[in-house]
C-alpha cells in the first residue's frame, strides 16, 4: 500500500471514530427519537460495508501479486528451458 492510501485510510478512520462517538452520543442524549437511531444504524451499515470493500480490495492486491509472481516463475522456467534447448540444438 502507497503513503497516499496509508493516509486516506487513516483520515476515514478517524472520520468515522469522530462521526460514530458524535452520533452515539446524541442517540443517548434522545433515546426517544427513532430518526436519530435511523440516522445510527444507517452509520453502522455504511461502515461496514465500507470495511467490507476495504477487505475485498487489499486481498485482489494480495491475488494480483501472487499472480504476477506466479506468471515471473513461469516465464523464467520457460525461459531456462529454451536455452536448454538451444544447448541441445547446437
Amino acid at each position: 500500500m502507497d503513503k497516499l492510501t496509508n493516509l486516506k485510510d487513516l483520515q476515514y478512520c478517524n472520520n468515522v471514530i469522530l462521526l460514530s462517538e458524535l452520533v452515539n452520543k446524541i442517540v443517548k442524549d434522545n433515546p426517544e427519537s427513532e430518526e436519530l437511531k435511523i440516522i445510527q444504524k444507517a452509520l453502522i451499515e455504511t461502515i461496514f460495508y465500507t470495511n467490507n470493500l476495504q477487505t475485498n480490495f487489499a486481498n485482489c492486491k494480495i491475488a494480483n501479486s501472487d499472480y504476477r509472481e506466479q506468471r515471473n516463475d513461469a516465464l523464467l522456467e520457460l525461459n531456462e528451458l529454451k536455452e536448454e534447448i538451444k544447448e541441445y540444438e547446437i
